[in-house]
This record gives structure tokens, C-alpha cells and sequence, in this order.
């Protein structure tokens, strides 16, 4: 197994910031506007990036315009994005570890996450997070969310990068999904998203309590 990656892929909320999405709201409301919507997602999992994902799968079916349908749940998801970033904090050290990476080991980085453009856009600067990534694909950029691995498989076309040579690194079980979807790595630092329990279960590559553990890989 290789202890060194020339790409690192991150995830964003939970993962470099701590994580304050209001899940059930977001499903729920986005559950009442795909029944305006004429779907029927009761039988669907209660999961915000499932719900968009299956309704853009099912669209076309549904005489629905794949757009329409990502634009109108997007909205909902937008607000949800705010409401969260207004109590972002960046975790500890997450900064002086990135830093090291990029100076020192010239790393590549890119952010890859469900939370949508306007709120990344606004945020990486405030939050002193944006100097490190070469690409950012958000919500915005992609038709499936993670758990697929679309997003992945974008910045990796982007950064020129091969799948054995990189590293993506989030806090959920939904992170752990779409890398093995995508053929990469995968490590997880805890204390976001997913309960520690399910993400052993998930088999990550790497389960860290820090992103400090990052810099292991590099001594």
C-alpha cells in the first residue's frame, strides 16, 4: 500500500470545517418538493444526496428535464448550506497541516463536496481555506452526488491525476462509498457526519481521529 499520495481530494463540512448541516430538514423539504414535483420518494432512503440523485435518475421517466429537477431541489439545498456556513469553524488543525503539505511536499490538492457553489465560494476565502486547492467541484458542478463518484472522477480529469497515486478524504460513510466507487484511496477522519460504528463497518482505507494522522504519510 503506498504511504505516499501525490493528490489529496477533501471533502469539505465534518471533514475541514466542523459539520452543521441540518440533515432531516433538508430531506424532509426536499421530500415536499418532489411530491409537488410528481415523484413518489417514499420508498427512497431519508438521505438529502439520495433523494436529488434518485430524482434525476427517475426524471426523464417522470417527463421531467433533468435540470429542472436539480435546480428546484438545489434551491432548497442552497439554504441549508447558508444556515450551516454561519456556524462553520475550521477544525483544528487543518490549516498547519494542509500548509506543510502544499510547501513542503508540493501536494495537489482539490475539494470535492455536496455543499453547493455559492457557499463554498463565499466561504474558502473567509474561513483562509481557499489557497490550498487547485480545483473545487461542488454540488453545483455535478448531476449525482456523492455517494456517486462524479465529482471525484471530475477532479481527477481536472488535476491530470491517476486513481493509484491519489488520496480523497472525508468524514462520512458517504465519502468512503463514492472513492471506492471512484477506484481511489480512501481515509476518514472522525468526528463529522458518520458515527464511528458505521464507519468501521465501511472499511476506509485509512480512520483517523485527526487530520494531523495526514502527515504520517509523508515522514
Amino acid at each position: 500500500m503506498p504511504t505516499r499520495f501525490r493528490v489529496l481530494l477533501f471533502d469539505l463540512e465534518g471533514t475541514l470545517v466542523d459539520f452543521q448541516w441540518n440533515l432531516l430538514g433538508a430531506a424532509r423539504d426536499a421530500k415536499y418538493k418532489l411530491h409537488r414535483l410528481g415523484f413518489d420518494p417514499s420508498t427512497w432512503e431519508d438521505n438529502y444526496a439520495t433523494l436529488r440523485n434518485n430524482a434525476v435518475l427517475s426524471a426523464i421517466q417522470r417527463g421531467i428535464a433533468r435540470r429542472e429537477v436539480i435546480d428546484r431541489i438545489d434551491a432548497i439545498y442552497d439554504r441549508y448550506d447558508q444556515d450551516a456556513a454561519s456556524r462553520w469553524r475550521v477544525l483544528p488543525s487543518v490549516k498547519p497541516t494542509l500548509s506543510r503539505l502544499k510547501k513542503e511536499h508540493e501536494i495537489k490538492m482539490a475539494l470535492v463536496s455536496n455543499i453547493g457553489r455559492r457557499t463554498v465560494n463565499e466561504m474558502l476565502p473567509r474561513l483562509e481555506l481557499a489557497e490550498f486547492f487547485n480545483v473545487v467541484i461542488t454540488r453545483n458542478d455535478v448531476e449525482m452526488m456523492k455517494p456517486n463518484a462524479e465529482g471525484i472522477g471530475i477532479a481527477l480529469e481536472k488535476l491530470g491525476a491517476s486513481k493509484s497515486e491519489t488520496l480523497f478524504i472525508g468524514d462520512s460513510v458517504t465519502d468512503v462509498l463514492s472513492a471506492k466507487e471512484a477506484g481511489v484511496q480512501v481515509a476518514i477522519v472522525q468526528g463529522g457526519e458518520s458515527a464511528p460504528t458505521s464507519l468501521i463497518a465501511a472499511a476506509p482505507t485509512f480512520l483517523w481521529k485527526s487530520m494531523s494522522e495526514l502527515e504520517a504519510l509523508y515522514l
